[in-house]
């Protein structure tokens, strides 16, 4: 015979207390913002990733969800979030199907029941829940009356007998949430509260502390470090992708007074080279004509403005280089970068910016390019080099520790300022079939696309570690290496 206890722990005839494992929750809140449908690149991608593993992995005590500003809460995605950020399989388990107008309302009555002080928000999500996320009258109305049903119970609650606020279960003190990019800069602080819950944050880069000049005055970028410190001193771990940034993130935190966060290292996943193998479209393909590729959001610290540079000097001095195609959608500080291409439109018939791309589209990029580059004056990783190298094809970077990193240190890299030194290394990639075959040998002999599920299992191993306080096999540096 068992009996289950108030604190969700469950008692044997023996006397013996189980206590079930605790919850490892993905948030979403970040993707949910991502428009459906368009091409994922950067963080959105690596984040998708994670959650999509989530929603396929049969685990009962791992889950997917989102932050509720109205409620100052995490909780389980709707059906209609879960439709908007699968990609892929989901586990039967996990599959939530929406129940009908009204069963969804009755749902939503009762969640108002429950937290009758809760804001706007909440009521703007629980519309959603009973349209299924579609907006419009309907929408509307609903929202509305879910208003003034709140309203209701808050008067009834005030003219009758005191009641106990809300309290988190047992259960949600016992989650771990990896919280998303977004949560690091959005206007509610109550996400990186201890009220929120426990959490953990993947760790990008932290750009924004380091080289706030190269991110614009933002609100969303000055948030950032009071809310990383935040986190930090609340005891969240950190997982990082790079060596790199788990070293910087840690010598930030000394020289702000703080004692470092765990770090957990995880390996990056080959998404894109992935998806290419499901597909079969990992082969080489021969394009029309040679082209160089460079794949990033086109914004200031990306420096494009670098080789728009490379490619006028060579026009100026008669040099065929191949073209140069930027896949990327255009992003922030890019003024500059416009007001050269506007002083030299001859540059716009060897460059081609293509915008945001399809996943397909970009795949055959990389099946096709000559050879890529990446200077970027500083990054957390540099995707569009590591993808380079799992497409077969060599790539030129920058000498920022992350982006040697990520190639393995294997490819060429040069300052990202030394505009000659570039340009000696983008000819020479071009004109030298040897050198550039040798680089291509070196990748396939030395390099292997990471899978996701090597990830995912590195990840989700850090998350049951740090939720277990199991942190006494950390090195130095605080910093534990998952595989």
């Amino acid at each position: 015979m068992t009996a289950e206890r108030s604190d969700a722990s469950v008692v044997t005839e023996d006397g013996e207390v189980i206590t079930p494992p605790p919850t490892l929750a993905i948030d979403a809140t970040g993707l949910m913002l991502w428009p459906p449908g368009k091409g994922l690149a950067g963080i959105p991608r690596v984040e998708s990733f994670l959650i999509n593993a989530a929603l396929a992995d049969p685990d009962p005590c791992v889950d997917v969800v989102a932050f509720r500003s109205g409620e100052g809460r995490f909780r389980p995605l709707a059906p209609y979030e879960q439709e908007h950020v699968a990609t892929g399989e989901i586990s039967p388990r996990r599959v939530k199907r929406w129940p009908g107008r009204s069963m969804a309302l009755s749902q939503a009555f009762a969640a108002v029941r429950q937290q009758p002080w809760d804001k706007r928000e909440a009521d703007r999500h629980l519309a959603k829940t009973v349209t299924n996320g579609r907006k419009g009258v309907a929408y509307r109305a609903t929202r509305l009356l879910i208003r003034a049903y709140r309203l209701y119970r808050r008067a009834r609650i005030r003219l009758g007998p005191s009641q106990d606020a809300p309290h988190r279960t047992a259960e949600a003190e016992r989650s771990l949430v990896l919280i998303s990019h977004h949560i690091l800069t959005q206007e509610d602080r109550s996400a990186v509260s201890g009220a929120a819950g426990k959490l953990a944050f993947l760790c990008h880069d932290i750009i924004p502390a380091l080289r706030p000049d190269l991110l614009g005055a933002g609100t969303g970028e000055r948030r950032f470090g009071s809310y990383l410190e935040q986190l930090v001193r609340s005891g969240a771990p950190a997982f990082c992708a790079s060596d790199e940034v788990g070293a910087t993130l840690t010598d930030h935190m000394r020289k702000a007074g703080l004692e470092p966060p765990v770090v957990y290292r995880f390996p990056m996943p080959s998404i894109l080279h992935e998806t290419a193998s499901r597909i079969g479209a990992t082969s080489r393909i021969e394009a029309g004509e040679p082209f160089v590729l460079y794949c990033s959001t086109i914004e200031v610290r990306k420096n494009h403005i670098l080789l728009a540079r490379i490619w006028q000097q060579a026009l100026e001095e008669g040099v065929k280089l191949p073209r140069l195609v930027c896949a990327g959608r255009w992003g922030w500080m890019i003024e500059p970068l416009r007001a050269y291409l506007k002083a030299h439109p001859g540059l716009l018939q060897s460059v081609t910016f293509t915008g945001l791309v399809s996943d397909e589209e970009l795949i055959r990029y990389y099946r096709s390019a000559s050879f890529g580059v990446f200077p970027s004056h500083i990054e957390g990783w540099g995707y569009g080099a590591s993808e380079c190298l799992d497409f077969g094809i060599p790539v030129i970077v920058s000498t920022t520790p992350s982006l040697i990193e990520a190639t393995g240190g294997l490819m060429p890299a040069i300052e990202s300022n030394d505009q000659t030194g570039w340009y000696a290394a983008i000819r020479r990639m071009a004109e030298d079939n040897a050198w550039r075959s040798s680089l291509a040998e070196r990748i396939a002999q030395q390099h292997r696309p990471t899978p996701a599920s090597a990830s995912w299992a590195a990840i989700k191993a850090g998350l049951q570690a740090s939720v277990a306080g199991n942190v006494a096999a950390a090195a130095p540096l605080q910093t534990t290496r998952l595989r």
